[in-house]
């Protein structure tokens, strides 16, 4: 009985669970890692793929970004599904992804469609990569899509105005009025973005209010960004509201008052405005559009290699070390 005690002690401290075999626990991180490698083979494998696509047929990049983001959202649908993460597909993110959707398969033609992308895609989806510090973690599935679902609209809606094959701005067609203007840079996205704000306002604060009372476990984007204190719009709303007297001194966030909310909104609002006012001069000139994106992807490469060395790497180290633990307790259990 003695033995068995000790068994079941070394077994919590490996596992986590006295009644997990360390044996089956060794087994469950090798599938772990077989999900990485293939995350990290297909991350790879889609950055080839893009460049490739861009560079040789730009034409049909729009096809290639409506299949490559299908195939993304259905994975992240899934897992989303499982760990109750479905209502962060609600974030304005995805609406943009859906609008650059109907532009590519449906409407085409449609200018008007086409320069509203422009504009969201390259001012609020970009900001938001830079804002949030979405990192290229070739590994991680979840960051790869991420990545895929912000960069990508910015970088459809660049070939479609820069590209020689363009159909909405032609190089040498004169007669085209290709430039963005007031309207088509902050009125009407910021209309779009409103519209957003209003569906899913009544998705998660009337269809599914009693959902969301009963369930607090229930993950959204608002949720989120009210409890994570090291998140950057939460630092920032919080001295703004606390220096105004919104909040007081010693006061957080409560997510589910509506004080609260408002702010998150409002902030939100603010933030789409912002990111908003560049893309303008992004849409006249070239050369700033591919320095600003040049500058966004370099800074989730920089993210990306922050994490592998400053995280990532310390994990490994302790996987390791727990993995010659579990070696040497499987050997003594034999």
């Amino acid at each position: 009985r003695k033995q068995e005690q000790i068994t079941r002690v070394r077994r919590r401290l490996i596992t986590g669970d006295s009644e997990k075999r360390v044996r089956d626990f060794a087994q469950e991180a090798k599938v772990v890692k077989t999900v990485d490698k293939f995350a990290f083979c297909l991350g790879v494998l889609v950055l080839c793929a893009t460049e490739y696509m861009v560079l040789q047929h730009p034409e049909s990049f729009g096809t290639y970004y409506c299949a490559l983001v299908s195939v993304m959202m259905a994975l992240r649908l899934y897992m989303y599904a499982k760990s109750g993460w479905l209502y962060f597909v609600l974030d304005f993110c995805y609406w943009a992804n859906a609008s650059c959707f109907v532009s590519v398969l449906i409407l085409p033609e449609n200018d008007r469609l086409w320069r509203l992308n422009f504009a969201v895609s390259n001012g609020t989806l970009l900001g938001a990569l830079l804002a949030w510090r979405n990192s290229l973690v070739f590994h991680s599935l979840d960051k790869v899509t991420s990545i895929v679902i912000h960069l990508l609209p910015g970088l459809l809606t660049f070939i479609q105005r820069s590209s020689a094959n363009g159909k909405m701005c032609p190089p040498n067609d004169d007669a085209i009025d290709c430039s963005l203007g007031i309207a088509g840079s902050i009125l009407e996205p910021l209309l779009f973005y409103a519209l957003w704000q209003a569906v899913y306002i009544i998705k998660t604060e009337v269809i599914d209010r009693k959902r969301f009372m009963a369930d607090p476990s229930l993950q959204t984007s608002l949720r989120w960004l009210t409890r994570d204190k090291k998140n950057a719009m939460h630092k920032i709303s919080k001295q703004v509201c606390r220096i105004i007297g919104v909040l007081k001194p010693d006061e957080d966030f409560d997510p589910e008052a509506l004080k609260t909310k408002l702010v998150f909104w409002i902030g939100q609002l603010i933030f789409t405005l912002v990111t908003l006012l560049p893309t303008h001069f992004l849409f006249a000139h070239q050369e700033l559009h591919v320095a600003y994106f040049c500058y966004t992807f370099a800074m989730t490469v920089w993210n990306g290699s922050c994490y592998y060395f400053e995280v990532f790497a310390s994990r490994y180290i302790q996987q390791l070390e727990k993995q010659e633990a579990m070696s040497k307790a499987s050997e003594k259990e034999n």
